[in-house]
């Protein structure tokens, strides 16, 4: 166009900017380029609408670039366009993503005063408060909509039966479900399942399976999602011959079980210690054509360490890398909890092999160690590491606190404790010190990620083999029984126990 000397009026920037916003996800960079498109056309003075500004901010608060979206409301202003409903919407859908719930509150308090339309504004944000936990927050913004005279919609109901729902506010969930059907309001299979969710949660399986019926009723039918829920609350109940008669059902109503399914029932049984039913289940899985995934790996290797078979939890983690199917933290956790409790030298071997797999531990890792330095005797050192992770700011929550105060509690009861195994002492510090190094390290890839454009990483390839050795050459000496002395780090909180002066 430019090079025939047509110019672009603002029909062309708000379908360059609409496009921008619809195929963001397959345009790579795309958004600067329409970016700059608008800045042209504001040099060029070509007149421009709302509708095209609100586009851009919509693309750009959908990737998460709110500061961004923030400057074009704020050019909309220069410009003395007046903002629609859609701009405010997008900019208090981006602030909710963000979790900034406090500046979106002001921002729906605005749009109150100035008289928009508020319906998609206050469920965005009565949303957004189900999801942070905030049940204040969003109950007062329910509230408000009642006070301003808003018409609760659909979407709006939805919103709120599910919040409610997800935390467990059961009652409250269904009296306003009944409210919205007394209103005419049709629920859908979401509506249906978020209070079907909430029942099964509360053990009310009676009710649910009597929704599950009125919900056929009403004409809609109930899907895969609406089946799992129920048998995972048939599950939790301990009735598994139910899950049975649930399955058939399905299958003669056209549904086909999938993984969520079989991981369910696999686990029921796993728990129930019912390791037969739920290998057949397993088979039936694999027979229907449905592949384990990562879930089903974790179930297994729970269940296995439940019942000591560490030998077996470590060909299951070959079989689990042989299938290209990659270990999660809950599966390394599971692992490293039953190697703690396991025979000395068969943990060592095994933990070997972690290492060798990369394994990045987290907070729970950490808590799994401090927990067994409290279960096997060693209190102390579970103390004094919180005091060396104290010093280093991590921050510690609920279950760790727990920890540390179970440890406090067992050095009061007898100060004097001393377990005399000392290589089991050895084996916890070293698994101790490894996840301590790990997590130092990722704090500061972190910290310098943020500062570059290509994430240096600090730990570099030769750092992590160091420590590799360093593991395995700690785990040999172990394993042969060799008075040793290893230059750590951290010598002064390392090495201050009784057991190690007498080594």
């Amino acid at each position: 166009m430019q090079a025939r000397g047509l110019v672009p009026d603002s029909c062309t920037f708000n379908i360059i900017a609409a496009r921008a916003h619809k195929f963001r996800l397959c345009w790579d960079h795309r958004l600067d380029d329409a970016w700059e498109l608008r800045l042209g056309a504001i040099e060029q003075g070509v007149p421009l609408r709302v509708t095209g500004f609100n586009a851009l901010i919509a693309a750009y608060n959908k990737e998460g670039l709110h500061e961004e979206a923030s400057e074009l409301y704020r050019i909309i202003n220069k410009l003395g366009l007046t903002p629609s409903s859609s701009t405010f919407n997008y900019l208090i859908m981006g602030l909710c993503n963000q979790v900034r719930l406090d500046e979106a509150q002001l921002l729906l308090e605005h749009m109150v005063s100035k008289g928009y339309c508020l319906s998609t504004s206050f469920t965005i944000c009565l949303d957004a408060y189900f999801r942070d936990g905030n049940a204040v927050g969003a109950l007062k913004c329910w509230d408000d909509m009642g006070k301003i005279d808003l018409q609760t919609d659909f979407i709006a109901f939805s919103a709120y039966i599910n919040g409610r729902s997800r935390l467990d506010y059961v009652n409250e969930a269904y009296q306003a479900f009944a409210e919205m059907t007394s209103r005419g309001i049709v629920p859908n299979n979401i509506t249906y399942n978020s209070i079907i969710s909430a029942l099964c949660k509360a053990g009310n399986m009676t009710e649910a399976f009597k929704l599950e019926q009125n919900m056929r009723q009403s004409g809609l039918v109930p899907d895969i999602y609406t089946s799992n829920i129920l048998i995972d609350g048939l599950c939790r109940e301990g009735k598994l011959k139910m899950v049975d008669n649930l399955l058939l059902d399905m299958c003669s109503n056209g549904l086909t079980p999938d993984t969520v399914t079989y991981n369910t029932i696999i686990n029921a049984y796993c728990r129930a210690q019912d390791m037969n039913s739920a290998m057949n289940f397993m088979n039936k899985m694999l027979v229907a054509g449905c592949e384990p995934d990562i879930f089903t790996y974790n179930i297994w290797m729970h269940s296995l360490y439940r019942n000591h078979m560490l030998n077996q939890a470590g060909k299951l983690l070959d079989e689990l890398v042989a299938v290209d199917c990659s270990p999660n933290s809950v599966t390394y956790n599971t692992l490293m909890d039953g190697i703690c409790s396991d025979v000395l030298d068969r943990a060592m071997i095994l933990t070997g092999r972690l290492i060798k797999m990369a394994f990045k531990p987290n907070t729970i890792t950490l808590n799994v160690f401090l927990s067994h330095f409290c279960k096997q005797g060693f209190g102390n050192r579970a103390l004094m590491w919180a005091e060396k992770l104290r010093e280093d700011s991590y921050v510690f929550y609920g279950a760790t606190r727990n920890i540390i105060d179970w440890a406090r509690r067992e050095m009061e009861d007898d100060p004097q404790a001393n377990n005399e195994d000392i290589g089991r002492c050895m084996f916890l510090e070293f698994l101790m010190f490894m996840t301590y190094e790990a997590m130092l390290n990722s704090r500061s890839s972190k910290a310098t990620h943020m500062l570059t454009e290509k994430g240096f990483d600090p730990a570099s390839n030769s750092m992590i083999r160091k420590e590799v050795k360093m593991g395995l050459a700690v785990i040999a000496c172990l394993l042969l029984n060799q008075t040793f002395l290893i230059d750590l780090k951290y010598p002064s909180f390392c090495l201050i126990n009784p057991c190690y002066e007498r080594l």
